[in-house]
This record gives C-alpha cells, structure tokens and sequence, in this order.
C-alpha cells in the first residue's frame, strides 16, 4: 500500500466523495468510519513487488473469468463508510466485471507492507477484510525482508489462524482462488536495504 500523506478528521460520506473527485490524479483518498487517509506514492521495492504478485496472478487466472486489479481501484468495504486501495485484489464477481470504478466483491486481497501503513495493514484492515463475505484470503508481504503473513478462510468459511513464509525457496499455496507463488518469484529483483 502506497504510504498514508495525512490523516484528515472526521468527515461525512458525501464530504468524502467531494474530496475524491477534486483530488489531484496522483492522490487517493481511504476512508474508514469518517477518517480520511491521503495516500501517496510508493517505494520501487513497493512497486516491483506489487507488479511480480499481480504478473503471476494474471498469468493464473487470465482464462477464468477473474479480474487481476491493482492500486488505483477502490474497494467498498462497507457502503458509505468504509472504501480502500488494496495493492493487488483478484474478483470473480459478474457485478465486479460491470463495475468501472469501485470492486465490491474480491476473493484475494495483497498488501504490501511500508512503515507507515504497517499498523494498520496488520492490524486494522485484518478485521476489515475478513468482514467480506466474498474474500477467501488476505496476503500481508513485507518489503523490507523476506516475509509474507496468509489469513484463509477453510471450507466451512471460517478464517483460519494466521501463518508465515519467511524463506525465498518456501512457496506461497492458496487453496482458494488456487494459486501457488514461490517467494522467490515473488521477491524477484528485490535487494533488501536499497537505498529509498
């Protein structure tokens, strides 16, 4: 997730969506419960690991009916209160596909850590997505080490506890949406301590 710039007080729905349609091109707007977070861009270590995650999904799920989406698309958490810019986010849905702007319906969501979204990525938004009755795993990747945290949901739809891949020869294996990413591949070009 790009960095957070400034956290605004407490604003209405309708003072939100102004917000978003005066913005500047570069500038996205999360907003959860009436705060507003102004979001800015990220690091390359950022952006190489949200274009290796998002080529290997694509690759995956190109000739399904899944769409592969990637920072710049919002997603309604809850209507009129709570919308995000998830890194990655995969969607089968058929309401998701006639959509222009806005996913309401993702089975994965990735983020990828930086320190000024840290707390909230593994904090706050865990209880967020799960709160998705479409979503079936949420992927939490470091970017300063090699590091990924997977919450699934099982076969009944209950979430699962957490666990850890923190080696480049583990492989990252969903079960739904099947999908199988070795942290090499994922970690592809990424040299930890690269100057920012």
């Amino acid at each position: 997730m790009a960095s957070p710039r400034h956290k605004q007080s407490s604003l209405s729905f309708p003072e939100y969506q102004a917000l978003e349609e005066a913005a500047a091109p570069d500038v996205r707007y999360e907003f959860i419960d009436g705060l507003v977070y102004a979001m800015s861009g990220g690091t390359i270590i950022h952006n190489r690991l949200v274009g290796n995650i998002a080529f290997s999904l694509r690759d995956r799920f190109r000739n399904n009916g899944c769409q592969v989406l990637t920072e710049n698309v919002k997603l309604e958490v809850r209507q009129d209160t709570r919308y995000v810019y998830p890194d990655v986010m995969v969607t089968c849905s058929e309401r998701d596909w006639q959509a222009s702007q806005l996913v309401k319906d993702p089975v994965l969501i990735v983020e990828v850590l930086s320190e000024s979204t840290e707390r909230k990525d593994l904090i706050e938004k865990v209880e967020l997505y799960q709160s998705l009755p479409s979503l079936r795993a949420y992927i939490i990747v470091d970017q300063y080490s090699c590091w990924v945290r997977i919450y699934e949901k099982d076969p009944d739809g209950n979430w699962g506890a957490h666990h850890h891949l923190n080696r480049r020869d583990d492989i990252l294996s969903l079960t739904v949406p099947a999908w199988q990413l070795p942290l090499e591949e994922m970690y592809r070009n990424v040299r930890f301590g690269q100057a920012e």
